[in-house]
């Protein structure tokens, strides 16, 4: 009998920790972001029109570093790197052997991923407001403070403390997700994992 006990107990504490997580993932977002300075993993995105038809689908890995460093290398449907030194955007498309550089410059604050990028851009740009839990998932909203941002209806699903979805609906009204996969928090990077040099050969354009 004692055994038995001992095996319900296990079953549910795990799951009671994630339902009292997910009712504060508000909090649990303030307090994962608050020392955020790396993230890495893996992220497939998918976009669905109007009607809700998946019109884009896509995958590869990704690494972020603050304030507004980050490189996400496309695997699936085409090979395509976009990477940012803070200063720099390079997008590589290896099937065109092209490269287009355009400054970073103020675009960031108005992506989805400023929430993450932007140490302070949690409150400076956003209104954050905690939404009703679905089982173990908390989710969060956060509406951008600009008027005319180019996106709306961005929520953060919790899951286990750490964010595991990113969902907003863009100025065509699409409804881009974006889920990550085998999160590393503050992990060691390499040190030229925000560096681009174009290859040889490559057509460079400049924005």
């Amino acid at each position: 009998m004692k055994s038995f006990f001992a095996l319900i107990t296990a079953a549910l504490l795990p799951a009671a920790a994630h339902a009292q997580s997910a009712a504060n993932a508000l909090t649990d977002f303030r307090s994962y972001t608050r020392d955020l300075q790396t993230l890495s993993g893996q992220f497939s995105q998918e976009v669905r029109d109007k009607s809700g038809r998946v019109s884009r689908q896509s995958a590869g890995t990704f690494a972020i570093a603050r304030p507004g460093k980050f490189r996400f290398a496309y695997d699936k449907p085409y090979k395509q790197t976009i990477v940012s030194d803070g200063t720099t955007v390079w997008l590589y498309d290896e099937d065109l052997n092209q490269v287009t550089i355009r400054k970073l410059g103020d675009t960031l604050s108005e992506q989805p991923l400023a929430l993450l990028l932007d140490p302070a851009a949690a409150d400076r740009l956003f209104d954050l407001k905690l939404l009703p839990p679905s089982g173990s998932i908390g989710f969060i909203e956060a509406q951008p403070k600009k008027a005319d941002a180019a996106f709306t209806d961005l929520r953060v699903a919790m899951v286990a403390l750490q964010p595991q979805e990113i969902t907003w609906r863009d100025a065509l009204q699409n409804v881009n997700t974006l889920r990550f996969g085998d999160i590393q928090k503050n992990a060691k990077l390499a040190p030229d994992a925000f560096a681009f040099v174009p290859p040889k050969g490559a057509d460079v354009l400049r924005q």
